[in-house]
């Protein structure tokens, strides 16, 4: 009790100014702690934000590098739509630029927001599938030409022969020989070689003419698995686009897209009328082969 009764009465004798100091000095340091936790929630708060800035844009740059490379891939296969009609290229072939560009379709669906994956998984599937489609009918069209190739090469084959018993008989002509069963032997030969000549030939010619017609058709269905194709690809890019927070008016980009298919089917009924029109009017059958020589 002396101690606190002393405690008191150094207490008393203090001045009222000093208590005036100390409690400002009270309010000044908690405005100072206050504003301090302030700046300090301001600046958590700000970090926060920065770095949620920072993933956000990681997060962007990774899908837009994805969906870049996946849109070459997309690109190429349906390139490779327009390939299957050159039946000069082989099976193997066709679809090699695809293959090679495809797995950076597969990255899409790791990073993909449901509806870009699910339009992208729709556009993959009816590619695969119109590669199988065309495959079982590009299949008997190669094997045709194929087939016309043989017979130009038997046909060329004949006429080798043919010009070789000509020669013969040239031979045997200026040779003043009397052999008239080797004579009739050549003679033998040269007319074989013209009927095989002339068979082949009428073999050939219709063979040209159907796989004409079944190529131009053949060439119409590619074309119109690409436009199906090509209206596939709009849902995907309007997803893209916004996952990439790159706004696009759909209804726009669509009218956009039909009138792009809309020329390029003109140009291409234009080209394949001119085609007929030139296959048409080309000459049948060659000139007539090699008659044998008069003894």
């Amino acid at each position: 009790m002396n101690v606190l009764a002393e405690l008191l009465g150094l207490a008393e004798k203090i001045p009222a100014t000093f208590w005036g100091v100390v409690i400002g000095s009270f309010f000044s340091l908690g405005g100072v702690v206050l504003t301090n936790r302030a700046h300090d929630r301001r600046l958590r708060a700000q970090l926060a934000h920065d770095r949620d800035l920072r993933s956000r844009e990681r997060e962007l740059s990774l899908r837009k590098d994805v969906y870049l490379v996946a849109a070459e891939a997309i690109s190429a296969g349906l390139t490779t739509i327009g390939r299957f009609a050159d039946l000069d290229l082989p099976h193997d072939k066709l679809t090699d630029a695809y293959i090679e560009k495809s797995p950076s379709i597969a990255k899409v669906h790791v990073i993909a927001k449901e509806e870009t994956a699910r339009a992208i998984a729709n556009f993959a599937g009816e590619l695969g599938a119109a590669y199988l489609r065309l495959f079982a009918k590009r299949y008997p069209l190669v094997a045709d030409k194929a087939k016309l190739e043989f017979l130009r090469k038997q046909m060329d084959d004949s006429g080798r022969e043919c010009d070789r018993m000509l020669e013969l008989m040239k031979q045997f002509n200026l040779d003043g020989a009397a052999d008239q069963r080797r004579w009739d032997l050549i003679q033998r030969n040269f007319g074989f070689e013209q009927d095989r000549i002339a068979e082949t030939l009428k073999q050939h010619d219709e063979l040209a003419a159907n796989l004409c017609t079944r190529q131009l058709e053949y060439m119409k269905e590619c074309i119109a698995e690409n436009v199906r194709l090509s209206r596939l690809l709009v849902p995907a890019l309007v997803a893209v686009r916004a996952e990439l927070e790159l706004p696009i008016d759909r209804a726009a980009y669509t009218q956009l897209v039909e009138q792009g298919i809309e020329k390029q089917e003109t140009a291409i009924g234009e080209f394949l009328q001119d085609l007929q029109r030139f296959t048409a009017a080309q000459p049948s059958a060659p000139a007539d082969p090699p008659q044998a020589a008069r003894r």
